[in-house]
């Protein structure tokens, strides 16, 4: 049984982290993603392009013993439950919401529904895998709990992703990893943002060669402190990216 949140259903908000990953790397970036997941009795087979099937511990909306082939499924749903280790966030939630289960793991808190969708995007053989939780509250922890924001930097650099960004529904997106580099990991600390009118090729570029940027914001940016109040605002969130 995956965790739900009670009370909190409806139109809210819906912040995602976005991994790019190559079509190659599909396999690999599958595989830690299910090593993160609650132990469940539903499993999804994912056929990737290049390498052995995934076993995926997730449904695909809601329906488990499907087979998807990422080439040519489109825009493939999984639902899934990810543990990540405790942090006081995390301890808040768990403590503040009577129906959140115990997963398998005694050391981790499981969030879930969290609903994984894959599409590909304009860089040629790259695919956005977007992690979006159901409820508002799970979306204000994909915000704020430092452990997840971690998690998400480890998988998105264990799998050789070109970058990961959280959408946290504003004009900027967090970058939360670029290639190798953490970039926006410590929470609360000053974040790095890209403007969401980039075209996402030249986003990544100017992520890479850290040149005089035009859609990089800084904590010294003048849309800088805009972000951070209207996200604060917007999520009930205080002090996570100051």
């Amino acid at each position: 049984m995956l965790p739900t949140v009670s009370g909190v259903y409806g139109l809210g908000i819906d912040y995602s982290y976005d991994v790019y990953v190559d079509g190659r790397d599909a396999g690999r970036f599958l595989t830690l993603v299910a090593a993160l997941c609650d132990v469940r009795d539903e499993f999804t087979t994912v056929v990737v392009p290049e390498g052995p099937a995934v076993h995926f511990p997730a449904t695909v909306r809601f329906q488990g013993g499907e087979i998807v082939e990422l080439a040519t499924a489109v825009r493939p749903e999984f639902d899934l439950s990810l543990c990540f280790p405790c942090d006081d966030r995390l301890q808040d939630y768990r403590d503040s919401y009577l129906d959140v289960v115990d997963n398998a793991r005694g050391d981790q808190i499981a969030v879930g529904y969290v609903y994984l969708s894959v599409h590909e995007t304009p860089m040629p053989g790259c695919w956005n895998f977007s992690f979006t939780p159901a409820v508002s509250q799970q979306s204000r922890l994909f915000l704020a709990s430092p452990s997840i924001r971690e998690t998400f930097a480890t998988l998105a650099i264990g799998a050789g992703a070109r970058m990961c960004l959280l959408d946290v529904e504003e004009d900027h997106q967090i970058v939360v990893t670029a290639g190798d580099q953490r970039v926006s990991v410590e929470v609360p600390g000053p974040c790095v943002l890209l403007d969401v009118r980039a075209p996402l090729q030249d986003q990544y570029a100017e992520l890479l060669t850290k040149t005089p940027a035009k859609w990089i914001a800084g904590p010294d940016h003048e849309a800088y402190a805009g972000f951070v109040a209207n996200l604060e605002q917007h999520s009930r969130v205080t002090g996570v990216v100051l």
